[in-house]
């Protein structure tokens, strides 16, 4: 199991971690939780039941929102729907939590490795989205054809399959809406607003079934009425061709040109401009953010240049002045140290041990001039702390590995940089403990106890002391 707080591993049995000392208690039971989520998830998905795959593995990201199994199970559940967007999220997200050995690797690579694909997956969005506005505007035979695309493209796109179900049903072709369905029920045998759908289906069925038997029963007695009224006859009368039938259908071919020239050319011509306009807006924020990213990159740049002017142009003043004493030649080496380390582009790399160590021989009272003291003083507030912690992590490493000799260097030079370091005072104790040394070791408790009696640490310590009889 891994400590949420600093990281470190730590035995399943236990329920305190050993390194920063937090009760884990709470968190295993959240964990546990969440695994159990994520096992029914995997059991709903083996049997095509996605939406509640979906649902119960919210759940347990909702507990646990690094569980990687839980976040690859959703992003396939996803995947498997249509919504290649929302599944690739939730892969990145997984492949943040865990770098390596990852799943997630394999079902990015496997998506991305065919270009033609993953293009022809993000057109299914496009064209979705556009069919969606289409049929908000009344454009039905426009978004179906544009849903059939998408269904072609992407058969196992569910929301495409229940919106061309819906305009199916609105046009009264209920056949072709249960098709849809059909398709989209063996996707997801839950889904919820598919299933809605066929009960409306099968209630209309019910009411055209019952039309059907009344219309037979009123047209057999039509049939009854008219062979009572109507006179056989023998007069023959050749049919003349007929004419208006011809001309009916001109009219007609020409009303469909005029329909489509006035209203599908300016919908499809509105939805492009619609589409263009979203495109340029969206660009427009992106420049944006960027150059908003840039300016302030550019002013943190330019003050980190001006406090390194500030410094050298305050080294170079000391030796015009031709300040003698080895303490300043210590403190000119700690000033390049300081100025080497910060100006380096990530953080992480600064090496604050190396820093500390550059000033630690100085001896601050014997610093006569006031500008010194204040470098010397932005040095170690800079440096001190962190360097304590860095050195704190190197010497439980040690510990964990029983090497205490070398652990006992690192952490009493932890100690040394900062004396408030209470888990360095603790693993110094520990350190001698396990050499034997309980002189030392009771020496190292009672500061915890005396000194800092309201940490976790200290009632620690207090445990060990009543241990060796002190």
């Amino acid at each position: 199991m891994i400590c949420p707080e600093c990281g470190s591993n730590v035995a399943a049995k236990r329920n305190r971690c050993e390194r920063c000392g937090t009760d884990l208690t709470t968190f295993k039971k959240v964990t546990m939780l969440s695994n159990m989520y994520y096992n029914e998830g995997l059991e709903k998905a083996k049997v095509r039941d996605l939406s509640g795959a979906t649902f119960v593995l919210k759940k347990s990201l909702e507990l646990n929102k690094s569980n990687t199994n839980a976040r690859n199970l959703l992003g396939l559940v996803y995947y498997e729907v249509g919504e290649t967007v929302s599944a690739l999220s939730e892969w990145v997200i997984s492949k943040h939590f865990q770098a390596e050995n990852n799943d997630a690797d394999d079902y990015m690579e496997a998506l991305q490795s065919n270009p033609t694909k993953l293009e022809n997956l993000n057109q299914t969005i496009k064209k979705y989205n556009s069919a969606l506005q289409s049929a908000k505007q009344g454009s039905d035979d426009l978004a179906i054809i544009q849903l059939k695309k998408v269904t072609s493209l992407n058969p196992h796109f569910v929301k495409a399959l229940q919106l061309l179900a819906l305009l199916y049903m609105k046009n009264g072709e209920n056949d072709k809406a249960l098709k849809a369905l059909s398709k989209a029920s063996k996707i997801d045998v839950s889904n919820t607003t598919t299933l809605r759908y066929l009960h409306e289906l099968d209630e209309k069925n019910d009411v055209e079934q019952e039309n059907i038997r009344t219309g037979k029963k009123e047209n057999r007695k039509a049939i009854q009425s008219h062979e009572q009224t109507v006179f056989p006859t023998t007069t023959y009368k050749e049919d003349k061709p007929n004419v208006w039938a011809f001309v009916n259908l001109i009219i007609g071919v020409a009303i469909g040109i005029g329909v489509l020239f006035f209203l599908v050319v300016p919908t499809v011509k509105k939805n492009a401009l619609e589409e263009a306009k979203k495109i340029e807006l969206e660009y427009s924020e992106s420049l944006s953010k960027q150059t908003a990213n840039s300016s302030s990159l550019e002013k943190e740049n330019k003050d980190l240049q001006n406090e390194v002017k500030k410094l050298q142009q305050q080294m170079q003043e000391y030796q015009a002045n031709e300040v003698d004493g080895a303490i300043y030649d210590k403190l000119f080496a700690g000033i390049q140290t300081y100025l080497t380390e910060m100006a380096k582009e990530n953080p992480n790399d600064i090496d604050y041990v190396a820093i500390a160590d550059s000033v630690s021989t100085i001896n601050p009272d014997q610093l006569d001039v006031a500008a010194a003291k204040d470098i010397y003083d932005q040095i170690k507030n800079a440096s001190f702390v962190q360097a304590s912690q860095l050195l704190y992590n190197q010497g439980h490493d040690q510990y964990s590995a029983r090497k205490y000799d070398e652990a006992l260097k690192l952490l009493e030079k932890s100690y040394e940089y900062n004396p408030d370091n209470v888990d360095a005072i603790y693993f110094i104790g520990r350190s001698y403990h396990q050499m034997g040394d309980l002189e030392n070791a009771a020496t190292y408790y009672t500061k915890l106890t005396e000194g800092f009696p309201d940490s976790n640490r200290a009632r620690e310590a207090d445990s060990k002391l009543r241990e060796i009889g002190r």
